[in-house]
């Protein structure tokens, strides 16, 4: 057996194909992933707001000069973009959509905006939140001078100071990117091709598909330790181009999966074990030609990965929401779903849980695969 372990290694080593689709197709997608979704989410640099301001001959009108030419001068923090003009002028600007509003400066402080510009709704609404908070605090400043001018110092800071009534709280360990889930399939995608060398190994000891299986057949060696050795070299080799693959998404295209790295690395192995697994039980029932079994297998496996959100993000919360035991049983789920739980709880409740469905699965597969291969008896080899 460990010579069939060893030789067996050597073969996968010269096997391109193999080599392609578990490491560098995975490495290729993931680069593609990382180009489309690199600009996502991140937030772009605030505009000034274009705005004219007509004043009135008043005190208040005064004071809101004041006001905006402050929050209009140059600078990171520059809020509004002022022209200051009258009536008429300003109408004109608002109708040829050079400004996004209009602020008239008399008493109290008006917005005048156009309902036809769509594009400025939402700094219509933020000049709305600014002229609404303005009018209340010279409203209150104003009754404070007239009934208790020595409280003004303490009303001014209170109107200065910035106060957050809400707290932040997290539900989960870490800020995931949201997209950080189709790199979550896609390891589970490459860990579910291993299926591939186990449908191999299934093919390569059916006398009636191959003539190298037709010589295995008529060896002395027992048939269960020449495919165990075989499918053990096969869980050995692929893991490590799993890994290699895994590694090159976080180092190299900087993907955050390194929450809890040993548990990663031990969901990686046994996701490795169950493709592996999956694809000899494939392989040992169903078409009789190699290729018809390798068709197959991605007939399998494609679906599993769409149902996962390797196609669609929210495929998985869809599928939980009309038909959740599928989500339990579908390979592709839970392997994404192990690294999911690594990032975002504190308890490993679900981790587990799906660690050990998963080695439930590659027991269920490996022991199908076994019962369909002792049945095969052939008159001639």
């Amino acid at each position: 057996m460990i010579n069939i372990f060893k030789y067996s290694l050597f073969r996968l080593m010269r096997n391109k194909s193999n080599i392609f689709w578990i490491l560098l197709f995975p490495i290729l997608l993931g680069c593609m992933f990382k180009v489309a979704f690199s600009n996502i989410g991140k937030t772009e640099s605030f505009a000034p707001i274009p705005v004219a301001v007509v004043l009135e001959n008043t005190p208040n009108a005064e004071t809101f000069r004041a006001t905006v030419e402050e929050l209009g001068k140059d600078g990171d923090d520059q809020m509004l973009m002022v022209t200051f003009c009258n009536e008429k002028k300003a109408l004109k600007l608002l109708e040829k959509k050079k400004i996004d509003g209009i602020l008239y400066a008399g008493d109290t402080v008006e917005l005048t905006i156009s309902a036809n510009m769509s594009s400025a709704q939402m700094n219509q609404s933020i000049l709305k939140s600014f002229v609404e908070e303005y009018n209340v605090s010279a409203s209150i400043i104003a009754r404070t001078l007239a009934t208790h001018p020595e409280k003004m110092p303490a009303v001014l800071d209170n109107i200065t100071q910035h106060r957050e009534y809400c707290k932040e709280v997290s539900l989960s360990r870490s800020n995931t990117d949201t997209y950080t889930q189709y790199f979550y399939n896609l390891i589970a995608m490459a860990c579910l091709y291993t299926a591939m060398g186990g449908l191999y190994v299934a093919v390569e000891n059916q006398a009636n598909l191959s003539t190298l299986a037709s010589r295995k057949n008529i060896a002395p060696s027992k048939k269960q330790f020449v495919i165990m050795g075989e499918l053990a070299a096969n869980i050995l080799f692929e893991f490590i181009l799993n890994l290699a693959a895994f590694l090159f998404i976080i180092f190299v295209l900087r993907v955050d999966m390194t929450a809890r790295l040993p548990y990663a690395l031990l969901a990686i192995f046994v996701s490795t074990m169950t493709g592996i697994c999956l694809g000899f039980f494939l392989g040992t029932i169903g078409p009789k030609s190699e290729g018809a079994k390798i068709g197959m297998m991605f007939a399998v496996i494609m679906p599993c990965c769409f149902f996962s959100g390797l196609m669609m993000g929210n495929m998985r919360i869809i599928v939980e929401q009309y038909l959740p035991f599928f989500n339990r049983i579908n390979p592709a789920a839970l392997i994404s779903d192990c690294f999911y739980s690594l990032a975002n709880y504190d308890s490993m409740e679900r981790y587990t849980r799906n660690i050990l469905t998963l080695l439930l699965l590659s027991f269920v597969f490996c022991l199908g695969g076994f019962l369909f291969t002792r049945r095969k008896k052939y008159a001639s080899i």
